[in-house]
């Protein structure tokens, strides 16, 4: 079996103050300064992620998508989680929510989230739109070794 060459043997812990637990405000600022997720789904195989671009509003994330495994996934089990990271101030962190994603199908909900708006990294036709309501928001930040 081949050594994998990027798993660290030697474990340094972390030193006082270079890992902080955020709360809640920051998870949603830091939620709402940023437009890409990591929405993660399961199925009868387990887990599975897929890449999303979303807006926040009023505590909710909203996202669209094309028709596909994601929909009948997250429909069959609406449990998801969505994640977020990345670099701010030197210091790397993540945000993760872990809610109940919801179809929707109310146009006026829709128009008012402007869910209906949301640029995509693709360009198929993405006219199924979706909130995650949170049950949970953990976030956390870290200064690396690298």
């Amino acid at each position: 079996m081949t050594e994998n060459p990027y798993l660290r043997k030697e474990q340094v812990p972390a030193a006082p103050g270079d890992t902080e637990v955020l709360g809640q405000a920051e998870c949603w600022r830091l939620l709402a300064a940023n437009s890409v997720a990591r929405l993660a789904v399961s199925d009868d195989l387990g887990a599975d992620i897929f890449p999303i671009n979303y807006l926040i509003k009023s505590e909710v994330l909203f996202f669209r998508s094309a028709p596909g495994k994601k929909i009948v996934s997250l429909t069959a089990r609406p449990r998801v989680a969505v994640e977020i990271d990345g670099t701010e101030g030197g210091m790397r962190f993540s945000v993760v929510i872990r809610g109940d994603a919801r179809r929707l199908n109310d146009d006026v909900q829709i128009h008012e989230s402007a869910v209906d708006t949301l640029p995509t990294m693709t360009g198929s036709e993405k006219w199924n739109y979706f909130q995650v309501k949170p049950r949970t928001v953990t976030g956390i930040r870290f200064r690396t070794s690298r």
